[in-house]
């Protein structure tokens, strides 16, 4: 039983750099926990599909901020839901969580994000919600429409009474450095997870790419659109291997 496990372990090892952020264009439900169907969905999780086709009028308002970290090393998602007053906070990381591992637990489990919820208080949900909203009006700038999956940016897909509203900043541009909802969210996140924070200076550009920036994985693109994100092609591929 042991040693099925650990052959089990080594396959989805060998595997994790495939399941850890591609995606296909299947609808989300709003999970991520199955490293198979994350695959499948990321795409249209990213853009926030399941809150967009639930977004109707006298509907409670959600929102979901994504943070790309730089994809090869850290992803963070947050879910607020204004009818409970909770936040929800998912962080995923290209490997698995070795130090974690029992000899009970389900392989798959750990390639799961870790997942923390908690139950704001004091008007704290109402708060991060209005700075989204003045952030959104403050944009002066729109973000480039092709996103490398290296930077560092927010996807934010929001159901506001009633309408769906999807955005993104990119950094270091102006609104990306101006943002003022990421500090209510990284100071109720109680994952634990140090934030990845972006690099100083420009953005790296295809032509920058060098095979040490692969990191084991390949990026890709994503086409921003008015309402989601839609996968685009890989790039950065070692072509020497």
């Amino acid at each position: 039983m042991i040693a099925f496990r650990f052959r089990s372990f080594a396959v989805l090892t060998a595997l994790a750099g495939t399941v850890f952020l591609t995606g296909c264009t299947a609808s989300s439900t709003g999970e991520i926990d199955n490293p198979v169907l994350r695959r499948a969905t990321w795409i249209d999780f990213i853009s926030a599909g399941d809150i967009r086709r639930a977004c109707d009028a006298g509907k409670p308002d959600r929102i979901r901020f994504v943070l790309n970290a730089n994809r090869a090393e850290q992803v963070r998602v947050y879910d607020l839901d204004a009818a409970d007053g909770s936040l929800r906070s998912r962080v995923l990381t290209p490997k698995p969580r070795i130090d974690e591992i029992r000899l009970d637990d389900s392989i798959t489990r750990l390639f799961n994000p870790t997942d923390m919820t908690v139950r704001l208080s004091g008007g704290e949900a109402e708060r991060i919600s209005d700075a989204f909203q003045h952030d959104l009006a403050a944009a002066k700038s729109d973000p480039p429409s092709d996103l490398m999956t290296e930077w560092h940016f927010w996807l934010v897909g929001a159901c506001l009474d009633g309408t769906f509203t999807y955005r993104a900043w990119v950094n270091p541009d102006p609104d990306f450095l101006a943002l003022t909802f990421p500090e209510g969210l990284f100071g109720n996140d109680i994952t634990g997870i140090p934030v990845n924070r972006p690099p100083p200076g420009k953005r790296l550009t295809v032509r920058d790419y060098n095979p040490e920036r692969q990191q084991g994985y390949d990026h890709y693109f994503l086409h921003l659109r008015e309402d989601r994100v839609i996968l685009g092609q890989n790039y950065g591929q070692d072509k020497t291997q």
